[in-house]
């Protein structure tokens, strides 16, 4: 019975000292604040909301001539492999012939 009360008061201090561990490293030298864990104000007190800058006007004017649309629909139906022709394949010719072999000068 002995054993078992050992056992568990052993790992009961090892969670506490884990749990002083922890705290410790999150803390780590700062000063403590009773409204440090409280979220603070971004506005600088100010109150009530951001207001949206306003919206710029584009600049730029029409598109240049030469914006085309694209030669593919993505929203048809069917795939898009046969939207477009296949590359023309190599023609096939045979392979060259290696040379031959020269043995190793010493």
């Amino acid at each position: 019975m002995e054993v078992e009360v050992i056992a568990i008061g052993l790992t009961a201090l090892v969670h506490v000292l884990g749990a002083g561990v922890l705290i410790w490293a999150l803390l780590d030298g700062e000063k403590v604040d009773r409204r440090g864990f409280w979220p603070r104000d971004d506005d600088d007190g100010r109150g009530g909301p951001d207001v949206p800058p306003e919206p710029v006007a584009p600049t730029g004017g029409l598109p240049l001539p030469d914006a085309a649309p694209s030669t593919v629909r993505l929203r048809e139906p069917g795939r898009l492999g046969d939207a477009k022709p296949r590359p023309a394949r190599r023609p096939e010719h045979a392979p060259e012939r290696p040379r031959p072999r020269t043995p190793a000068r010493d």
